[in-house]
Order: structure tokens, then sequence, then C-alpha cells
């Protein structure tokens, strides 16, 4: 890196944090700063309630991050770490975490316990499989596993109580464990882009869930049974080799269309409200910014330093 430029981004995230910390801010975001290590002058913030670190190149988290008590959501995508950060297990009181696009090829035990957990995000992260652990977050409520290499689910999924949107879409799933007929709070469900060649009986047993995205799988036919069981749910079933009149015969399953229809159909649906699942979007599309106060001092901040990195071509 440009040492001009290297000096200018470590002077912006400095002038950054000694603000959040003056000013007892409760949310730092410091996105796309080209971080290869974890400012360490943040742990100084005490009164840190959301910290984003996203699309930089930092690799591993400090132990004394467990410092920061009053943490809740953490921004970690578009980073290189390669493997669950452990240290995360001491601090149980986060809410949120997004660890999406990063080199991870599992999410180790350690994150069973992370017991207040509500929203996990761990999109695009080469993963080949999940913890039996993860049946311990009972308060989880979003889970997005988006672009994965998973072919199996921990029967402990069942342990899920409070699991209300889930994605696994674009994995290599054929099945689902028996356990999956407990997620009773699950509305949202996609499993789009996997290996299915039947609609899991599981499935149907979840009398909450309300829209099932199972497009782009290898369905050759529409389970009777199965989805006379389901007359409450949207079942999409796009680009699977199915007969057409199913659609006639089932009028909740959608065989045809355009798949960038299928946000619209949702968010027109009678059942949705306007608080469900963020739509579907991707991970990175999620807001977790503080305060609006909380924004415009950072902006005061940056404004108040030369940004001169687009004047410097890196060495």
């Amino acid at each position: 890196m440009n040492p001009v430029y290297d000096f200018i981004q470590r002077n912006r995230v400095l002038a950054i944090v000694e603000k959040a910390q003056s000013s007892n801010a409760r949310s730092i975001i410091l996105e796309d700063f080209d971080l290869i290590q974890f400012p360490l002058v943040i742990l100084n913030c005490q009164c840190l309630n959301y910290l984003n670190i996203s699309h930089n190149n930092i690799s591993e988290l400090p132990h004394d991050i467990v410092q920061l008590k009053n943490l809740q959501h953490l921004s970690l995508e578009y980073n290189n770490f390669t493997s669950f950060p452990k240290v995360l297990k001491n601090l149980p009181q986060l809410i949120s975490i997004n660890l999406s696009h990063n080199p991870m090829k599992d999410l180790s035990s350690d994150l069973g316990y992370l017991l207040s957990l509500e929203t996990l995000w761990c999109n695009s992260c080469c993963l080949t499989q999940l913890p039996d652990e993860i049946g311990n977050l009972k308060k989880l409520e979003t889970f997005g596993a988006r672009h994965n290499k998973i072919n199996k689910i921990p029967d402990t999924i069942g342990g899920m109580q409070n699991l209300k949107w889930l994605t696994f879409e674009d994995n290599s799933l054929y099945t689902v464990p028996p356990s999956f007929a407990e997620l009773q709070s699950l509305i949202h469900l996609n499993l789009s882009k996997n290996n299915f060649s039947y609609i899991p009986t599981e499935i149907s047993k979840i009398k909450a869930l309300r829209y099932l995205h199972l497009q782009n799988n290898e369905l050759f036919t529409v389970p009777d049974k199965t989805v006379t069981d389901m007359p409450h749910v949207k079942i999409y079933l796009q680009n699977n080799p199915l007969q057409p009149d199913n659609e006639r015969i089932f009028p909740n399953v959608i065989i045809t269309g355009r798949e960038n229809d299928i946000l619209d159909l949702v968010a027109q649906d009678s059942d949705s409200s306007s608080d469900d699942w963020d739509n579907s979007v991707d991970s990175s599309d999620i807001n977790y910014s503080g305060s609006e106060s909380e924004e415009s001092d950072i902006e005061e901040v940056l404004s108040n330093i030369p940004k001169l990195s687009k004047y410097i071509i890196p060495s």
C-alpha cells in the first residue's frame, strides 16, 4: 500500500474513533478503510453498541474485544477471516453478527455460546457444514447461509424454535432432518438452487410457513399430498423439470414467471408484513447502521480530513 495513502487512512480511522469515544457514541462504521488489523483504539469506546468493520482485510479479532461489554451488533462481512473468530464466544450479549463473504469453511462449535443471537449471516463463506451447536441458538430469528457448499443440515436445528427467516439458497442440500418439522415459527424458507428431487414432508408440518422457495432444484413432480397440506404457502418452483399443468391444479404453486418477480409477489401478498425478512435481500444490503445523528458526526469528522487517496497512485 502506498505509505501516504496508508497514513491518511490510519488518521481517518483515528479521528472517527476518537470522536466516537469523546461523544460516547453507540456506533462506529469503518467500512472499506483498507484495514488489515483490528484498530485497538476501538476498545476504548465502552459505550459501543454497533460496530461495522466490513469491506476490509482483517483476519482476526483481538482477545481484548471482550472489553466491549455493550456491543450487540457486529458486521465483519467482506474481510479475510479463514475461521470463525473464537473470541466472539466471550461476547454472549451479541444480538446480530454478519460474517458473510469471508473464506471460512466452518462456523466452529464456539458459535453455540452466543445464546442471545437473533440474527446470523454467513453467506458466501465456503461453508461445507454447520456445527451441531447451532441448535443452542434458541433466540435466533434470522439465519442466512446462501452460496455455500453445505450438504447436510444438523438435526439439532430443531432447537431453533424462534427461527422465522431461513435461507440455504445455492448449497448442495437434497434433504432436511426430521427435526425440521419443529421449526414452528418459520415463515420464510429459501431452499432454491440445491439438489432437492422432492418436497420434504417435514416442511409441510410447519404451520407458520408462508413462503417456500425451491427454484432451480431437481423436482420432476409436485407431490399431491404434501402440497395439499400447505394451501396457505406460496411455493415457488421455477426452473424445475416439472409438468406445466401442475400450476392449474395447485394455485399456490408457482411454476412459470420470471425469478425477479418473486420479491414483488411476496411484497404484495396479504399475509406478508412490512417487517418480514427485509424482502430476502442479500446480507450486504441489510442496514445495521446507527442513528442519523451519529452518522452525521462521522461525516463531520471525515470532512475535516483531506481525502487525498484518489490522487495517490499505489506503488
